[in-house]
């Protein structure tokens, strides 16, 4: 059951999220938006894992927290590179290029919580 929700919100809900990101224009003031959302992901994942040291180890939803931020942080990255590429080559064969590598990429976090229950398990 675990593994079917991760699998369902990393595969529908991080492409959803890249494109509803990379939606706007690649203008200036959309790439520092997307700056400030990683930024404030990121902030977020550390204040989260550096603050509250000693319930690291007892709270699943804190795990869940820190994993969540750096997945937003993660996808905001992606949409920030493809804001940038598009910028630099506004032809629409990079849009759609773009978009789909774009979106594949965000579902790299799952192979690495799939590699690592493989490598714990006996």
């Amino acid at each position: 059951m675990t593994f079917a929700l991760a699998f369902l919100i990393v595969f529908a809900l991080g492409p959803w999220t890249f494109f509803r990101l990379t939606k706007p224009a690649p203008s200036p003031r959309a790439m520092r938006a997307l700056l400030g959302i990683v930024l404030v992901a990121l902030l977020l994942a550390l204040g989260l894992r550096f603050a509250l040291t000693s319930q690291w180890s007892e709270s699943v939803w804190l795990l869940v927290a820190i994993a969540a931020a750096l997945w937003v942080a993660w996808i905001g990255v992606i949409a920030l590179v493809v804001q940038a590429l598009r910028r630099a080559d506004p032809r629409p064969a990079m849009r759609r290029w773009s978009s789909a590598i774009g979106a594949i990429s965000t579902t790299v976090p799952w192979f690495g919580i799939v590699l690592a229950d493989l490598l714990r398990s006996p």
